[in-house]
């Protein structure tokens, strides 16, 4: 019986999550272990500065992958064409270089309009230029395929020297240029890397005109809804803070989140391994790949749940030991976020993975934008009041109601196959 058990599950969901935790630990974890390092040396002012120009950054890199991450890795799991796959690539590549302008333009609208960038234009810029680089990494081609190692193997090597440079070099409040900048040049390392090692495989890629990239738009509009609102709903919160509150918030905001989303990387490397899997699953037995994404549900979310109690009953331990004695203040914010961790697993599984394998991407896409648009309204409305305690308490309402919405749809649509 365990036998069966591992030869159903054994490579795929095994390695693949265990290479996706190792590619995680260099981008997340590590990120984690060093925000110690950098907290005492920047303090909570220069850290929410450093906070806000790469939530900035992260809106941008959402708008630059519109929505590949999903839809191409979907289309490569689905297909073993190396033809279909460089004439895909190609067609990412081109978009984003037509992009570009676009991320320059709005950065540089930011710079010279926000405050804190008006008297620090460095955060802004090079944040901009790390997402740049991010951006072209194609992560995506590596998932489709399930080759999680090169991901892993890359992150580790480049991020594991830009940390122990910063280790080398940082060394006062003045450093926050270089700080940012050897994150910047790892990601550069890694997107290169990634790069070449791709050619090897479909060969040397070409670029295309408008007309050629429209195609491949199509299938990514919707993804690009269903990630970009979320994103853009869980970084506004930093930006309404920057205005209404005292950058020492910001600051606390900044520590907290980062300690929330290093337990949110946690699930990552599940459900990043398990949808490719799931995708050719359903392609072969219907039935067989609902189950396992029951199965998987459970145990994701009993996961979350245990992620709440570890984070509820060790707050301030976990703050003093990652932030410093400086942040204790921020103990009952990062409560508040521990309510968060095993909230949004069902909305995420039934809806960004499932409704994606069924092609419900439309659907979705107008659940996500109807249930973030309420979440940034209530946001809106609290943030004034509560300040940090109004994020948490408007994703929490996001999430119920789209939890509420899927499971409406999916039943509404289970209805009709009986009928």
């Amino acid at each position: 019986m365990n036998s069966k058990f591992f030869n159903n599950y054994n490579r795929p969901l095994l390695t693949n999550p265990l290479y996706l935790y190792f590619s995680n630990f260099s981008d997340s974890i590590l990120l984690l272990l060093l925000l110690p390092f950098v907290a005492r040396i920047f303090g909570p002012t220069n850290i929410g500065e450093i906070g806000l120009s790469q939530s900035i950054g992260l809106i941008f890199l959402i708008i630059l992958e519109y929505g590949f991450a999903v839809s191409a890795t979907k289309s490569i799991a689905s297909n073993s064409n190396i033809d279909r796959d460089k004439f895909l690539i190609g067609q990412i590549f081109s978009f984003k270089l037509y992009l570009l302008p676009v991320i320059i333009f709005f950065a540089y609208l930011i710079s010279v309009l926000h405050p804190v960038f008006i008297n620090k234009p460095y955060l802004i810029i090079i944040s901009t230029i790390d997402i740049i680089f991010q951006s072209f990494t194609p992560s995506w081609y590596f998932k489709g395929k399930q080759r999680f190692k090169y991901l892993a193997i890359t992150k580790i090597i480049f991020r594991l020297l830009a940390f122990c440079l910063i280790f080398l070099f940082i060394k006062s409040s003045a450093d926050i240029w270089l700080y940012l900048s050897l994150l910047a040049f790892s990601s550069f390392l890694i997107a290169i890397a990634q790069i070449f090692i791709m050619i090897k495989e479909v060969g040397r890629l070409r670029l295309y005109k408008w007309g050629k990239i429209k195609p491949a738009l199509k299938s990514s509009t919707y993804n690009f809804i269903i990630i970009s609102l979320p994103t853009i709903f869980n970084n506004i919160g930093i930006l309404l803070l920057s205005y209404f509150a005292n950058p020492i918030y910001v600051g606390y905001y900044f520590g907290v989140s980062k300690i929330h989303r290093a337990f949110n990387t946690l699930y990552t490397p599940i459900f990043e391994s398990f949808f490719p899997y799931v995708v050719k699953i359903y392609n072969e037995d219907k039935k067989i790949a609902f189950n396992k994404m029951k199965t998987y549900s459970q145990i994701v979310f009993l996961m979350g749940a245990i992620f709440f109690i570890i984070v509820w009953f060790l707050s301030e331990n976990i703050i003093f030991l990652i932030l410093g004695e400086q942040f204790l203040d921020s103990e009952s914010y990062l409560r508040a976020f521990a309510f968060l961790l095993p909230l949004v697993v069902p909305g995420y599984i039934w809806g960004n993975q499932w409704m994606i394998v069924l092609g419900k991407e439309k659907k979705f896409s107008q659940i996500s934008a109807l249930t973030n648009f309420i979440g940034i309204l209530t946001l809106s409305f609290l943030i004034p009041k509560f300040l940090i305690y109004a994020i948490p308490i408007s994703i929490s309402i996001s999430e119920v109601l789209k939890i509420f919405l899927i499971s409406k749809s999916l039943k509404h649509d289970k209805q009709n196959k009986i009928t």
